[in-house]
């Protein structure tokens, strides 16, 4: 309740300070919010603007006691959410769009006016690109002289005739590369994947990390989860060893990238095989990949929200410091793409599932990312995948190691 420039909270008279106006800069550069004394009864309001297309990230710190003491409160653009340090004395959340407010209540002196503040960054801009329609049937339609053979047969797709609108479903075996990976014992689906070579698959090590003592199995040729009937491609291999990368970080989930390796030969043929895998590192900045999957990710099996048919979907890669302001990756090591869509029902990626490019010297493609992790669906905030590229010598020495004698095609 406002009284004569006066709010009362909690019971405590708090004298509010005039609104703070904040143009956030875009080049990542770090505005300290925090009370200007110590004095207690005393309310203080920030009213954050980034620019048009740009969001903010922020991380507040509360060490205080209790909201009887201090407390953060946030307009993310679109919630207005109350922090209390009762519970956890650190805040991270980004902004809905351009704009943000943040409100510091202090209600009793404090010792350290650094015990509560906030830091916030801007984003440069990339909410504001108007996304392309791109056709589906884009394979087999770019042709500039003759295109580069692969190595081996790779990277095909099964050309359908309609346009791609955001997340719509892929036809029956349109791309014979994605894959699912299931618990043997009851057949549920947990992560997806790629097809490599006729003995291995290419997934996320976060997919494979918590199950090292689970029986797992890799379905491929799979389209409807939900029965056997609109394809006779679909077949189960059993996983008989995981290479899971040493450097993985549960915590950080960086170098999350794992092979899995089946105890049969996946047969090839137009509905099943493998995608390509890069020889270099593509300027994919503002290009447009694809991801194809069932939705399975954490957010979506515990809310039921998994498609039972794959999906495929157009993300644009964007500059990895929109990541980098939104979750503090290390962008030194080039080991990680940033990709975002403006779709807000947009989650039709898998864990551990291909991000592919249309690589225009072979009109075929190629795996350039694996879904790694990113926000709910129906966040603005961008995700982020592990660059194949990068982890190349990685992949060529697991496979060294296989019993397997086999060659992965690029």
């Amino acid at each position: 309740m406002i009284v004569s420039g006066l709010i009362i909270s909690f019971f405590t008279l708090l004298v509010v300070s005039s609104a703070i106006n904040l143009n956030v800069p875009q080049d990542g550069s770090a505005v300290v919010l925090m009370p200007k004394n110590r004095r207690g009864g005393m309310e203080y309001r920030w009213d954050l603007t980034a620019c048009d297309g740009c969001k903010m990230a922020l991380e507040c710190t509360n060490m205080l006691s209790s909201c009887e003491v201090a407390a953060i409160k946030i307009d993310d653009g679109q919630l207005v959410t109350q922090h209390c340090p009762d519970y956890y004395p650190y805040i991270i959340q980004t902004s809905w769009k351009n704009k943000m407010t943040i409100i510091i209540e202090v209600l009793e002196s404090i010792g350290d006016v650094r015990d509560v503040h906030c830091i916030v960054k801007s984003t440069p801009p990339y909410l504001n690109v108007i996304e392309k329609v791109i056709d589906s049937s884009e394979h087999g339609v770019i042709r500039k002289g003759n295109p580069k053979k692969p190595t081996c047969k790779c990277g095909w797709a099964n050309k359908n005739q309609a346009r791609i609108v955001n997340g719509k479903e892929a036809g029956v075996n349109e791309y014979p590369f994605p894959i699912l990976l299931i618990f043997t014992e009851d057949n549920f689906p947990f992560c997806g994947g790629s097809i490599i070579t006729p003995y291995h698959v290419l997934t996320a090590a976060h997919c494979t990390n918590p199950y090292y003592d689970e029986r797992l199995s890799v379905v491929v040729g799979e389209h409807d989860i939900r029965t056997r009937k609109e394809t006779t491609a679909a077949k189960i291999h059993d996983v008989i060893k995981i290479y899971e990368h040493s450097g993985y970080d549960s915590d950080l989930t960086i170098n999350d990238i794992a092979i899995v390796e089946v105890g049969s030969k996946i047969e090839y043929n137009a509905k099943v095989g493998p995608v390509c895998l890069p020889t270099k590192e593509f300027n994919l900045i503002d290009k447009y990949i694809k991801v194809m999957g069932w939705g399975l990710t954490k957010d979506a099996i515990k809310y039921g929200r998994a498609s039972p048919v794959l999906m495929k979907v157009n993300l644009r890669v964007i500059d990895i410091n929109v990541c980098n302001i939104v979750y503090e990756i290390d962008t030194k090591k080039n080991s990680q793409i940033c990709t975002y869509n403006n779709n807000k029902d947009t989650c039709q990626g898998d864990s551990g599932g291909p991000l592919v490019y249309l690589n225009p010297e072979t009109n075929m493609y190629t795996q350039v990312g694996i879904v790694s992790y990113g926000k709910e669906c129906g966040s603005t905030d961008p995700a982020v995948n592990t660059n194949v590229a990068h982890f190349m010598p990685w992949i060529k020495a697991q496979l060294k190691k296989s019993s397997y004698k086999v060659e992965y095609c690029c």
